[in-house]
């Protein structure tokens, strides 16, 4: 004879480890809520330095002290700027801080490039000078690099064995100041003697 299933037996026990239904969808809903907001923040981050790069790379500089209205004018203010740099740079000791003045003396010339490049677009050999000169920019730059790290050296063997100029530090001989007038009784061709008339 076969059992029939009574109606009233209970559901079999959970196991004592098993969290209720509700507690496992309020954890479900947190672990989606903190996805979500730890991407809102990745993006937001991304987004903020992808901006930021944009702006840097492509916004263009202005330099309200500088009006430049031609372009062989813009031309030769940036290559007269790098000149200056150059011998700027040469005076300093240490390839940090040539490179820093050599940065500092192409301004404000440099600050005013896109503005030349504005004025240079019609003409394609203005172009080509532009283009000539900014390589020049960069290779002097290196130069300076190199020249700093190869020379300083060099500058502090000399400077230790070189003699040092009588004076104050700094500053280097001149000519020989003139001797003041005698007061010695000696005679000689050029001078008389005060003694004999």
């Amino acid at each position: 004879m076969a059992e029939t299933p009574r109606p009233s037996d209970p559901d079999p026990p959970a196991p004592p480890d098993a969290a209720p239904p509700a507690l496992d969808k309020a954890r479900a809903r947190g672990r989606r809520v903190a996805f979500a907001l730890y991407y809102v923040v990745a993006v937001a981050v991304a987004v903020a330095g992808t901006t930021q790069v944009f702006m840097q790379a492509f916004e263009r500089r202005a330099a309200p002290e500088l009006h430049v209205t031609s372009c062989p004018d813009g031309l030769s203010r940036l290559l007269s700027a790098i000149e200056r740099a150059r011998a700027a740079a040469s005076l300093t000791d240490g390839e940090d801080a040539a490179l820093a003045d050599f940065r500092k003396a192409l301004r404000p010339d440099w600050d005013d490039r896109d503005n030349i490049e504005d004025l240079c677009r019609p003409s394609p050999s203005s172009m080509a000078a532009l283009d000539a000169i900014e390589q020049l920019r960069y290779a002097e730059e290196h130069a300076v690099r190199r020249e700093a790290a190869d020379l300083a050296p060099l500058r502090r063997r000399v400077q230790a064995i070189a003699p040092r100029p009588l004076g104050p530090p700094g500053l280097a001989p001149g000519p020989a100041a003139p001797a003041p007038p005698s007061t010695s009784t000696a005679s000689g061709p050029d001078r008389p003697n005060p003694q004999n008339p």
